[in-house]
């Protein structure tokens, strides 16, 4: 394992997605975490944050991530089961914070092209008109987790002002090995095409845990 790797305990769960991600950009998100310990990991967060962006620290932006932070920390445990998640840091406080979350997905299809996950974020949202969604993918090769990788771009309106941008990387690997997800989403289309070498970056770090690094 090598020096400043995000790899922790997590309060005594095991990880189940390593990285080398360079810990100055990204930050560990503990899913599952007690009131208690969220506190004292919100602080000093948003402390730092303010310090690296030169940005004082107002209660009402202190509010604003608080409540961002819990309600991502639900979400992603409830609804996406996510295994791990991981904060942007270059994002300005005065926005919404840049998340991204792993998730393993056992798939046994013998390829790439017969794997669902494969193409499932390029699949429209059934509740909004196709005209108003943008999907973009490519090809995208992991060196710790194979060539049958693609990220996908999405853009959608959430309502009548916003568009929200997601960002999807999947891995397809070989039955018995689970499938590697990477996702993340933003209410401003420019935040992500700023982060997009960032994120490409980040997620050719990412591997599973009994990998070669």
């Amino acid at each position: 394992m090598s020096d400043g790797t995000l790899w922790s305990a997590d309060l005594g769960a095991p990880l189940h997605i390593d990285t080398d991600a360079d810990p100055g950009l990204w930050g560990y998100l503990h899913l599952q975490i007690d009131k208690r310990t969220f506190k004292e990991w919100l602080d000093p967060h948003l402390t730092g944050l303010a310090a690296i962006h030169n940005i004082e620290l107002t209660r009402k932006l202190r509010r604003f991530h608080k409540a961002f932070y819990e309600q991502t920390l639900v979400i992603l445990r409830e609804k996406f089961q996510a295994d791990e998640a991981f904060i942007y840091h270059p994002v300005p406080l005065t926005y919404m914070p840049l998340v991204m979350h792993a998730t393993r997905i056992h798939c046994e299809a013998p390829d790439a092209a017969s794997c669902e996950g494969i193409s499932a974020p390029t699949v429209p949202h059934p509740d909004i008109p196709e005209w108003q969604q943008r999907t973009g993918s490519i090809a995208f090769a992991s060196p710790h987790l194979g060539e049958d990788g693609v990220r996908v771009t999405r853009s959608y309106p959430a309502d009548s002002t916003i568009m929200m941008t997601s960002v999807t990387y999947h891995w397809h690997t070989p039955p018995g090995i689970p499938d590697v997800c990477l996702r993340g989403h933003h209410d401003d289309p420019e935040v992500i095409a700023a982060a997009m070498e960032a994120l490409d970056d980040f997620a050719r770090t990412l591997r599973l845990p009994g990998t070669p690094h």
